[in-house]
Order: C-alpha cells, then structure tokens, then sequence
C-alpha cells in the first residue's frame, strides 16, 4: 500500500516552531512547525521520537546547492499533492538523483550511508539551521485528516512487516523538510527510524542486508 491521505509538499514561509515535550529534558516527541501560506497556517509535525534508544533515530542533512528542486520552488504557497513517481518532484531517500549520496551509499551495501544518531535535542540542532536559514519552506509528506497540516514527515519506506505502519510502505513518498537560502541554496534535512530498512523493493519493503564484505 502507501500513505493512505495521499503524498505531496506544503510550500510556504517559517511563522514559528515549537517540540512537543518527550520523556527526558533531551526527547522530543515532535517538533511542530508552522507554516505560513496563502490559505492560512498549516502545523508541521516532525517526528524525532528516538524511543529511548541511543540510536533509534537517524537523520543526515544534504546540500543540494543552488536548486529549483523540479520546479517546486517556483510554486505557489500551499500544499500541492504530488505523484508517487520519478520526475513528479516526489522524494526516495534511495532512488531520488538528488539524494545520490544516499543512492550510493545503498549500493556499497549500506555500510557507507553517512547517518547520524542521538538525542531528539540534537536532531533538532541540525533541523533548526533548515528552518532559521530559509526564505522558503518546503515540507514533504502526508496531509492531515482533518484541518491544516503535515505528518509523516520522515522515511516512509522499509519499515518491517511486523510493524504497525508496514502497510504504508511505499516508494517515492518520502517525508523531508527543505529550505530554500537567499542564495537559491536548498539544504534539506531527511530522517528515519532505526527500524526501517536502507534497501527496500519496488513496494517499498525491506529487502535483506547484503553485506559488500562476503565474508561478514
């Protein structure tokens, strides 16, 4: 399957942020962006519960350089449903040129993939330089429901079939937080959940770890 509320990008301008509080002065539960747009806010909820684990969350940020990100940047603010396929301007942390640091790393068996882990505090450090240094929000995942708003901001791909969200697998629908510089720089910050797999089929299921070592 895949998400079931649809995939797309929220394009609009920082008006504030806040973290939900988690179980220690370090964990957020979410972070909660607001973003200004034409049609009113919408509330951005990012995900860096670690579940108190030391390395539960991952996350990396990319310089894309000077970028229109397909075309995105030039939209006008709200949201914007996008396609689940190459060209649309939907992401996959694994298939996405864009993100080709991660694509190679995925093909070098997944040792080199240049994640980090910790505390939610100190993925917030890194998520805080997209949001402070922007012109322009771009915010990459499901709709809300009901009212205004973003989730799944994260990976949606690779989670384990025995996982309660394994039925929102699914390719090219991957959650981000993009901000585009004044310079016309785009630095995004991408993030999953120690759980989810790096390698993943045509469905978005975790495919087995191949190590690039034979011996391992």
């Amino acid at each position: 399957m895949s998400l079931i509320d649809g995939y797309g990008v929220l394009i609009g301008k920082l008006h504030r942020y806040e973290c939900d509080d988690g179980r220690s002065k370090n964990e957020y539960y979410h972070c909660n962006i607001r973003v200004k747009t034409r049609k009113g806010l919408y509330r951005c909820a990012v995900d860096l519960d670690s579940k108190n684990q030391h390395d539960g969350l991952h996350w990396k940020m990319i310089e894309l350089g000077k970028s229109d990100m397909r075309g995105l940047v030039s939209l006008e603010s709200g949201w914007h449903y996008l396609r689940s396929e190459p060209g649309s301007g939907a992401l996959d942390y694994l298939r996405s040129p864009e993100l080709q640091p991660v694509a190679l790393c995925q093909n070098a068996g997944g040792e080199c993939l240049p994640w980090k882990h910790g505390a939610s505090h100190d993925a917030f450090d890194d998520l805080m330089l997209v949001l402070e240094g922007s012109v322009k929000l771009l915010v990459f995942g499901e709709p809300f429901r009901r009212g205004k708003g973003v989730h799944n901001v994260h990976q949606n791909q690779g989670d384990p079939p025995q996982s309660r969200w394994s039925r929102e697998n699914g390719i090219w629908q991957d959650g981000a937080v993009a901000g585009l510089r004044g310079d016309g720089s785009v630095r995004i910050f991408l993030s999953k959940f120690k759980t989810q797999a790096i390698r993943t089929d045509d469905r978005g299921k975790p495919l087995p770890f191949v190590s690039p070592n034979p011996d391992d």
